[in-house]
């Protein structure tokens, strides 16, 4: 797969000559301007402190393998931000949901990029500070504000995030987005800024875990953006021990915090595991010590009283996934 970031192009308009006008993307798609986005004033931080009670969690959906050609399109037709304007594909996107349905035998790995690695910094627990965070694998992550929630770079465009980072029965209040954040200079080491777009399924809404996951991309105007942070891979990886960069709200903030730990099989689109999580850390991809490719988006913690339990889960990374981003992103086309 070539990763030529010079000649990275957009598949819709982009942050800066967003206008409210429905357009029709390189791929033929009809996208229809919703208006101008009023945002709400929402901390994902404070939603998830405490972890979310398992008496009220939604049982897992049906796997979207499992689904019709047309309930998938449907529930996969996005809803993209573009500046300040909200879009919705006009028609629901069969050809994708086909995509999707056609990967019987997982999906495609792709490759990662490194910068030069940074050095850590040993911290108190079993999480461990990053700092400088302007080397690998600090680079390639990102702290978004005010909302609190992080991001992880898998092409030279492109960055996963969770949905519910950005919509809660409502567009959140979104400023900045700061790779290799940090409270110690450089703060800011390749500026801070909007994505060009953000899209996400339209199935998502409040709590619909299966479809907690969004594309952030930063082209045209940032084209060199991932050859500047370095991004990684992904895979349909959940053997191993995995890792997670992320901006934990308990520590000083912004900070870049990395620590490993292992999955569990859980249910359809989820996987448990044991990786020291706070909130701040949604939508971090984790990833495969071994190989550098995200499995998994950052999406919840969990809590029962009785008995007594606490884990962490991600939205895996699978064909629903790897298909979503290949159509309504620039990845992994350049």
């Amino acid at each position: 797969m070539s990763d030529n970031g010079s000649k990275i192009s957009m598949l819709g308009p982009t942050g800066k000559d967003a206008n409210g006008k429905d357009f029709v993307d390189a791929d033929g798609r009809r996208w229809q301007c919703l208006g101008k986005m009023v945002p709400r004033d929402f901390s994902v931080v404070d939603d998830e402190a405490g972890g979310r009670d398992a008496a009220y969690r939604p049982e897992p959906g049906p796997e979207a393998r499992t689904l019709a050609v047309e309930a998938l399109a449907e529930k996969l037709q996005p809803r993209r931000l573009v500046g300040e304007y909200e879009y919705r594909l006009a028609e629901p996107d069969y050809e994708v949901a086909e995509r999707v349905l056609a990967m019987s035998d997982g999906v495609p790995t792709t490759e990662g990029y490194k910068t030069a690695e940074s050095r850590y910094l040993i911290g108190g627990d079993d999480r461990v500070r990053l700092n400088p965070t302007n080397g690998w694998p600090a680079s390639a992550n990102a702290y978004l504000a005010p909302q609190g929630c992080s991001a992880t770079m898998i092409g030279p465009s492109t960055a996963v995030c969770a949905a519910h980072c950005f919509y809660d029965n409502g567009w959140i209040t979104s400023n900045s987005i700061t790779f290799g954040a940090n409270t110690d200079a450089p703060t800011a080491p390749f500026g801070s800024f909007l994505a060009d777009s953000l899209t996400l399924p339209g199935a998502w809404n409040h709590n619909e875990w299966d479809w907690d996951f969004a594309v952030l991309e930063f082209s045209p105007s940032r084209p060199d953006l991932g050859r500047q942070t370095g991004w990684f891979g992904t895979a349909q990886n959940f053997d191993g021990t995995h890792t997670l960069v992320g901006y934990p709200s308990d520590k000083p903030t912004p900070t870049s915090w990395i620590r490993s730990g292992s999955f569990t099989a859980a249910p359809g689109s989820r996987y448990e595991h044991n990786l020291d999580i706070i909130p701040g850390d949604s939508g971090a991809g984790a990833y495969r010590t071994t190989d550098e490719r995200v499995a998994g988006i950052q999406s919840t913690q969990w809590f029962t009283t009785l008995p007594p339990r606490r884990w962490n889960e991600v939205r895996r990374w699978d064909a629903t996934t790897y298909n979503f981003f290949h159509a309504y992103g620039n990845w992994p086309r350049a």
